[in-house]
């Protein structure tokens, strides 16, 4: 691991067969593995666990890792049959399960599933014996690749989905509640609809994760809002926000949800048990990822819930993730009434500026990567580029955090570039929709200008980041015509800007 450390390359991917940990688990090993050598064997294999910890942990103070936990069978361990565990087997399988808990608590380190291969390479076609003796590489050229992918999703793994809007009757819960009253439907094993119980487990597993969800429905608002506040529901009625019920298309409530949200409709999952209900939704959201519940099959609802996992799985659940459905609420609030200067004053707001650069804070970078509206110029940047930047000596990183009379937004705001000689070049500039029309990014840029004459933004128009591009445009400058850079100067922007109006904490290293 140590070529790894010193390499060029953005991250790294750690793969571990049996044996790695000791030879004689290998076919290429003459140590044996006989009886009398169990005990000898465990040790060795504890303690080649406990060295390979320490060296994922000196790596992931460089670059991010994909770890991959042995995919191949121990070889023939155990006096007893095929068919029955050994203790040698079981004890070895508790020395793996025991490291890969501790790696999980390794910022930076992303171990893999090996479940995840089941599909795809199957345990019997994943051991290329010929190529392992001939030339020690143990890979059929299959499970080669099937382990490549996987490599690829820890390390670059795919935006998670941040909302889920669903259906309520034949989905949320067996029977029409229009028909049978909110008293009538069911999800119990003694009506045979279980497994709308299992389903509504999974929706406040993601509720408790920070998904948003909420109700898109063909039912009276009244009888639907009586349906929900059952106290045997699974799930608090509070998790949903908006709830919309009409006899309108079911597209018109997820164009209302979405706005409420403010969020764009590729980030969202819509579930029905209607093939033309999702039809309908798709048609006027193409973005969207539509799921069809089946009542009748068991089996793909199993897979249903594995797709939602997928879907909404992240490495790190934040405590920004708990209150985004309260933020998004309190910004509704705000929404109803004008955004005046006197209103903003009027929230009470607290702004946090932390410019330390800590590599665990993975929040910021995941804003950098999922905001769209109020993106400086929509650039991703991956975990090993993050890191680089963390470890400059002239980079500037600033997370924003807040909050007010209506709570905490958590850390909503990201802010990196590097110093130059005649100010900071800043090429990530990131505000959540969930902070908008409270003037933060203004505090933003006082903090830089109390420290740099200028500010040269990194700008570059994209389809969503309209509401950055108005910004720029109320503080004098003209995106239009940003080639180079945007030159920001402070008497520009104090000449645009009225008295801020949030108390204001500064936080960075010692």
């Amino acid at each position: 691991m140590r070529v790894a450390a010193q390499s060029a390359a953005e991250a790294a991917v750690v793969v571990v067969e049996w044996s790695d940990i000791d030879p004689r688990l290998g076919l290429r090993g003459t140590g044996g593995w006989r009886l009398s050598l169990h005990e000898d064997i465990l040790e060795v294999a504890s303690g080649r666990f406990g060295r390979l910890l320490r060296a994922l942990e000196s790596l992931a103070h460089v670059k991010p890792v994909a770890l991959i936990p042995p995919t191949l069978p121990l070889p023939f361990l155990g006096h007893t049959p095929g068919w029955q565990s050994s203790r040698t087997e079981l004890e070895l399988n508790r020395h793996l399960t025991s490291f890969l808990a501790d790696v999980v608590g390794i910022s930076n380190v992303s171990p893999g599933d090996t479940r995840a291969l089941a599909e795809s390479s199957p345990a019997q076609s994943r051991l290329d014996a010929t190529m392992e003796l001939k030339a020690g590489f143990p890979y059929t050229l299959a499970h080669t690749s099937d382990v490549a992918e996987l490599a690829v999703r820890l390390l670059f793994p795919p935006a998670p989905k941040k909302g889920l809007i669903t259906d309520l009757d034949d989905t949320l819960w067996a029977g029409l509640v229009g028909e049978v009253g909110a008293s009538g439907v069911h999800w119990c094993l003694a009506d045979n609809s279980h497994i709308h119980a299992v389903y509504q487990q999974m929706l406040r597993h993601l509720h408790e994760m920070g998904v948003l969800l909420a109700v898109a429905s063909k039912n009276e608002i009244a009888v639907v809002e009586q349906a929900i506040q059952r106290a045997d529901l699974l799930l608090p009625s509070d998790c949903f926000f908006p709830v919309h019920a009409s006899w309108g298309p079911k597209s018109q409530s997820v164009a209302a949800i979405l706005k409420t949200w403010n969020i764009a409709a590729d980030s969202v999952v819509f579930v029905d048990d209607s093939p033309m209900e999702l039809d309908e939704v798709q048609q006027a959201f193409p973005g969207i990822t539509c799921l069809r519940f089946r009542r009748q099959q068991p089996s793909e609802m199993l897979r249903l819930m594995g797709q939602l996992r997928d879907l909404f799985g992240k490495s790190v659940v934040t405590r920004e993730d708990s209150l985004r459905q309260a933020s998004i609420r309190a910004s509704s609030a705000i929404t109803d009434e004008a955004p005046t200067a006197e209103f903003v004053r009027g929230l009470q707001g607290r702004v946090t500026l932390d410019l330390s650069k800590e590599v665990s804070n993975k929040r910021l970078l995941e804003l950098i990567n999922k905001t769209n509206q109020f993106n400086l110029n929509g650039v991703r940047v991956s975990e090993g580029e993050w890191m680089k930047h963390l470890a400059d000596s002239d980079s500037v990183v600033m997370g924003v955090s807040y909050e007010d009379k209506f709570g905490p937004l958590g850390t909503i705001g990201v802010l990196a570039g590097r110093e130059t000689p005649d100010g900071i070049a800043v090429s990530s500039w990131v505000l959540s929709c969930r902070a908008f029309s409270r003037n933060i990014e203004h505090h933003m840029l006082d903090c830089l200008f109390r420290r740099y004459r200028n500010i040269r933004l990194e700008y570059c128009p994209t389809e969503r980041n309209q509401p950055l591009q108005k910004c720029l445009e109320a503080l004098g400058a003209d995106p239009a015509v940003a080639q180079s850079g945007l030159l920001l100067t402070e008497e520009q922007f104090r000449a645009h800007t009225e008295q801020l109006p949030h108390q204001v904490q500064i936080k960075q290293n010692d």
